[in-house]
């Protein structure tokens, strides 16, 4: 990232701090003296979620005193699943349901490399339930969702389900979100 004065007075920074001393390292280096700076920002490793924060310039400048870099991660997890939302829309149980209205299909994959295997679906309600489709052992993975019309209860509802999966020996689990609104 480049820090560039368009003022005629001279621009120094004072101080460099950050609120993110444990996520990230950063280094300052002057481009232009008194005109332009330039900031590196490197993640620590070992990084486990996504974060935010901000890095806070000190400078000499009467019109901008402090300037502040908010600073957004967001970890990319090697496993995902696709899409994270599903939404089943209203449904009517008074009425004839057509049995593929109540079900939907997400797609677990290992984003580098393959070697994938799923080792647990977990819905949160027992009227969710689920069946794996291999498409390519190791690589992708379809699993077919499925409400059960008579077990869904009245009113809105926010469910998920949490899949749990494993390459080589690391394990991470990814979710997904289902909503309908029963009648």
């Amino acid at each position: 990232m480049t820090i560039t004065s368009h003022e005629k007075q001279p621009l120094f920074i004072t101080e460099t701090t950050s609120t993110l001393k444990d996520q990230i390292q950063y280094e300052l280096t002057t481009i232009e003296k008194g005109k332009a700076y330039g900031l590196e920002i490197k993640t620590l490793s070992g990084i486990k979620e996504s974060f935010r924060g901000k890095i806070i310039l000190k400078t000499n400048s009467q019109k901008k005193p402090l300037i502040e870099l908010a600073v957004i991660s967001r970890l990319l997890k090697d496993v995902t699943i696709a899409p994270q939302y599903l939404y089943f829309g209203i449904i009517n149980t008074n009425d004839t349901i057509e049995p593929k209205s109540l079900q939907r299909k997400v797609t677990v994959r290992r984003v580098r490399g393959s070697g994938l295997t799923i080792e647990k679906i977990e819905p949160s309600a027992d009227w969710i339930s689920t069946e794996i489709e291999t498409d390519k052992k190791g690589e992708n993975y379809t699993i077919v969702i499925t409400l059960d019309k008579d077990k869904l209860p009245k009113g809105k509802l926010r469910e998920s389900i949490t899949v749990n999966a494993k390459y080589n020996k690391t394990s991470e689990t990814v979710n997904v979100i289902i909503e309908a609104r029963v009648d």
